[in-house]
């Protein structure tokens, strides 16, 4: 359990103007927990304080155990919240091969559950441990400062944006072990990406304005249209689908979307049972009938389950099919020729997805 009530103010320096931040949560840690808004709301701050890295007032508990209490003159300092961090950048020594790197860890932390030969194995850089950490690509700095930090022997992981700046082969290769090292090691990770966040997380901290806005179950929490969240509701949301079969030739994934067929265009047949898919809100077309004779491949039954009127006049409608939603953005006249309403039944026609795990 991590529990924590802090405040944090500063200046800025070229207006001269005073923030106060202040953070209040209570997270049951399990897996990954994402932190997510948007550039500047003070994601990075809240970690820092969370770490011991920025001063902060008010409390902070893990596990039962203080790490700062205000009231009380409690401060554990960093080094002692047995806390392993991952930053955008990689930071590693560079006057030091990459086993002397991460042997530093394994000296620090005395005793660990991993070794450095494991961790080289899993992520793909056992024939780099002798190399200076200034021949490597940033994809392999990351992987080499991911394995320094779980060498730490580390009760908590953080992660500020470790994949941001990194190749697609990257990420498909850490996205994964980042999932199943957070069965052992209890993550908060930081991140911009829907993907990533739909990928690792079943909780979210929604920061916005320097407070935690809203914390809960990622989807739901894009479902809130009472939430800043609400100005993604164009970009659609992330479904998963489970994998039936897979036809060659016309390269098309054959799936299944909450008991009904859904078809999706890959090059090639997926590895595994589930995939997931990022339906876009305005490649979704409404009708009270399925349409015949189109070219349109996936007609979905849906139900109305939330509506809502964006800055535009636009229509943004929450579509349940199951225990999923889907977002249909479409205009005011076709909303009210439709005479659409929460709780009609209407057809989701899908022009077009994209896999994004």
């Amino acid at each position: 359990m991590l529990k924590f009530d802090i405040q944090k103010s500063f200046t800025h320096k070229q207006t001269g103007q005073t923030s106060e931040l202040h953070f209040k949560a209570q997270v049951n840690l399990s897996g990954v927990c994402a932190i997510f808004g948007d550039s500047g709301a003070g994601k990075t701050t809240l970690l820092r304080c969370l770490v011991g890295l920025e001063p902060c007032t008010g409390a902070i508990q893990f596990s039962n155990k203080t790490w700062l209490s205000t009231d009380s003159k409690q401060l554990l300092p960093t080094e002692k919240r047995r806390i392993g961090v991952v930053f955008q950048e990689p930071r590693l020594f560079p006057h030091l091969n990459v086993q002397q790197n991460l042997q530093l860890a394994v000296n620090k932390a005395g005793h660990t559950g991993f070794s450095i030969e494991q961790l080289a194995d899993k992520l793909g850089f056992s024939e780099l441990l002798s190399h200076q950490t200034t021949q490597l690509s940033g994809g392999q700095k990351q992987r080499v400062a991911i394995a320094r930090a779980l060498l730490t022997d580390p009760q908590l992981l953080v992660m500020d944006e470790p994949l941001s700046s990194l190749d697609q082969g990257s990420k498909q290769l850490l996205l994964p072990f980042i999932k199943a090292i957070s069965q052992q090691i209890p993550i908060l990770y930081i991140t911009h990406s829907e993907q990533e966040l739909f990928y690792l997380s079943r909780h979210m901290l929604l920061v916005n304005d320097g407070k935690i806005e809203a914390s809960g179950e990622p989807q739901q929490l894009f479902l809130n249209s009472d939430l800043s969240l609400i100005k993604f509701a164009h970009q659609g949301l992330i479904l998963n689908v489970s994998v039936k079969g897979y036809d060659q030739s016309e390269g098309l994934i054959k799936g299944c979307l909450e008991l009904q067929t859904l078809y999706v265009s890959a090059e090639s047949q997926p590895d595994s049972e589930q995939i997931q898919v990022k339906i876009n809100s305005r490649d979704v077309i409404v009708a009270l009938q399925p349409i015949v004779g189109s070219s349109l491949l996936n007609c979905l039954s849906v139900t109305v389950e939330e509506v809502h009127m964006d800055a535009q006049k636009a229509v943004i409608l929450t579509l349940q099919l199951g225990e999923q939603y889907m977002y249909a953005y479409i205009t005011l006249r076709s909303f009210n020729k439709l005479q659409l309403a929460v709780g009609s039944h209407v057809y989701a026609h899908v022009k077009t997805m994209s896999i994004v795990n």
